[in-house]
């Protein structure tokens, strides 16, 4: 069983998609925006710094009637001009 991880961590870790954007723009490979939607499972746990909401990606794709539905979690990064880049 994999372990739950913070929430803050699992968006850490799409944020760090925008790393693979910008290596793609070094070979060519122009993108404005990326839009995902994912299903999260969510969880309450108290750990020593106390009360922390832990959210991972959900690790079965079949559920069964005493799994909770997954929450939804819809990202959207869009390129954003620096001053003197063109848009």
């Amino acid at each position: 069983m994999t372990s739950r991880r913070p929430l803050g961590e699992t968006l850490g870790a799409f944020a760090d998609l925008t790393g693979l954007l910008a290596a793609g723009a070094s070979q060519g490979l122009q993108v404005q925006s990326l839009a995902l939607e994912l299903p999260l499972d969510l969880h309450v746990a108290r750990g020593a710094d106390g009360v922390e909401l832990a959210g991972n990606l959900p690790q079965f794709l079949t559920r069964t009637d005493f799994d909770p539905e997954p929450a939804r979690l819809a990202i959207t990064l869009q390129a954003v001009p620096t001053a003197g880049e063109a848009p």
